[in-house]
């Protein structure tokens, strides 16, 4: 494969895993700094806090670790390609089974507090995504971001020379 082509594939995902990363600390961050000071009162009544903050952090770090340790040696190429696919894919599918399983409910029987933004879902999973374009265009974006990164990861993995020493 052309270095031209790998290098444009590294730049572009090395782009939309931040891109990425960035909106999962903007939007986590903030509500879990307001959750962790409720969480011991809602431990308290039995109600699980919306753990969506606390794991979008983490994705944001696990995602923005990725670079740094492939820099300093600590993990593969191969491996942080494989890793970024998976978080990527994970995202996705984390997503998409928090909005058919009714955006937390499996928690405590009740969506999350603010889960939902005004929409129901009734067309099953093409029909959520669809509906997420539409009432939600920037959790759309989100997830077509981590899709074209995951392909892009998927590319990368077969084509970039440099993963194939482990």
């Amino acid at each position: 494969m052309n270095d031209r082509y790998v290098r444009a594939a590294r730049a572009a995902v090395a782009a939309l895993v931040f891109v990425t990363a960035a909106y999962h600390l903007w939007w986590g961050f903030p509500r879990s700094l307001i959750y962790g000071t409720a969480l011991l009162d809602l431990a308290s009544r039995g109600l699980p806090p919306d753990p969506r903050p606390f794991l979008f952090v983490a994705f944001a770090l696990a995602l923005l670790s990725g670079p740094y340790l492939v820099i300093h040696d600590k993990l593969s190429l191969r491996r942080a390609y494989q890793l970024g696919l998976a978080l990527m894919v994970l995202s996705f599918l984390g997503w998409v089974f928090w909005h058919e399983t009714g955006h937390g409910a499996f928690l405590t029987g009740a969506p999350a507090p603010g889960a939902g933004g005004g929409h129901s879902h009734g067309g099953g999973v093409l029909g959520t995504i669809a509906e997420h374009y539409v009432v939600e265009p920037v959790e759309g974006v989100i997830k077509s971001v981590e899709l074209l990164a995951a392909a892009l990861f998927a590319f990368l993995l077969r084509f970039d020379s440099d993963a194939d020493t482990e």
